[in-house]
């Protein structure tokens, strides 16, 4: 296959120029709810990981609520996955893991 650049026009688009379409490079899937799930809620496995390495928990629902607090407050200022803000992925969820934690006070998170 070449790898030749195609020119697209999206339908609708009035007088816009054409688009440039790239090699694919990446394909990303979010995969949780459909292929695969998880027992409990993800709190419970935040707080498993903290304790494992001799970290408090508050609790399951407060650490859980801290993820989906971290996530939407993440996923606005630096939206996909960090890629805008030349963010790596990596350390998109490294932040995301570590902001779920100081939503509930837990501040030993380095």
């Amino acid at each position: 296959m070449a790898n030749a650049a195609k020119t697209v026009v999206l339908k609708g688009a009035g007088n816009m120029a054409p688009l440039q379409q790239l090699p694919l490079r990446c394909v990303t899937v979010d995969v949780t709810g459909t292929l695969m799930g998880y027992k409990g809620v993800l709190g419970d496995y935040y707080c498993m990981a903290a304790k494992a390495v001799g970290l408090p928990c508050p609790d399951y629902d407060r650490m859980h609520m801290g993820f989906k607090l971290a996530y939407k407050e993440m996923a606005t200022k630096y939206p996909c996955f960090g890629k805008t803000a030349n963010l790596s992925n990596v350390d998109w969820w490294r932040m995301c893991v570590r902001n779920s934690f100081l939503q509930v006070k837990i501040s030993s998170m380095d």
